[in-house]
Order: C-alpha cells, then sequence, then structure tokens
C-alpha cells in the first residue's frame, strides 16, 4: 500500500517566528483530495508528520534529501505494470513523489477520480 506523507497542522518554524501557527497548503490541498475522494483512504496509508526535520519515518524511505511533503511513496515490489512512475523518483526499494500537482496526477491515474481543473 502506498504511504502518503502529509505535515500535521499548526507547527511553529523558528525561523520565522516562534509564536505562529503554520499549515503546509500543499499537504492540505491533497488532503481537501482525500476529503472529496474518501474511497482513497481504503487505498493509502495516510500518515502525519512533524514539521520538524529530520522526518525519520520519511526518510527512512526517501533519503534525508527527500523529505519534503506532501511525499507519495510506493514500494517497487507494489508497483502495478501499467502505473506510470515516468515523474516519481527513486531511491533504495521504493518510488516517490513530493509534488501536490503530481501527487493528484498520480491519484487521478491510478484511482480513476476526477482531473483537477
Amino acid at each position: 500500500m502506498a504511504k502518503l506523507f502529509l505535515l500535521k497542522p499548526d507547527f511553529t518554524d523558528k525561523k520565522l517566528s516562534e509564536n505562529t501557527l503554520y499549515y503546509c497548503p500543499h499537504s492540505a490541498q491533497i488532503l481537501g483530495v482525500l476529503n472529496y475522494y474518501p474511497q482513497l483512504k481504503d487505498k493509502l496509508e495516510v500518515i502525519f508528520i512533524d514539521f520538524q526535520r529530520p522526518r525519520k519515518g520519511l526518510i527512512e524511505l526517501v533519503g534525508e534529501g527527500n523529505q519534503g511533503c506532501p511525499n507519495l511513496v510506493i514500494s517497487k515490489a507494489d508497483v502495478d505494470p501499467g502505473d506510470d512512475l515516468s515523474y516519481f523518483s527513486s531511491f533504495g526499494d521504493h518510488y516517490f513523489v513530493n509534488s501536490d500537482e503530481l501527487i493528484a496526477r498520480y491519484l487521478t491515474e491510478k484511482y480513476k477520480i476526477g482531473v483537477p481543473h
């Protein structure tokens, strides 16, 4: 099962302000797609992770340099022959993509949901 890593909301960023709470608009967009299409929640393991780096559960799968979120991670063993992963990157035993637009593209192609317009 593919793993979808999203940032938890209401995090702080000490580089900007310790008193301001933030959310990741890219993670929020993908979460919105999941809410539009609740059947996707049965097809993906959705994992909410902390903003603070290193993001241990994620870097174990995709490497420290690829821990941006949202991040969709697929085991190479779980790839179907018809899956187009040409826009995914590879690390060890996994493919991953950490662009909200490309994650939405994959979800559209794989699970036949609506196309962004």
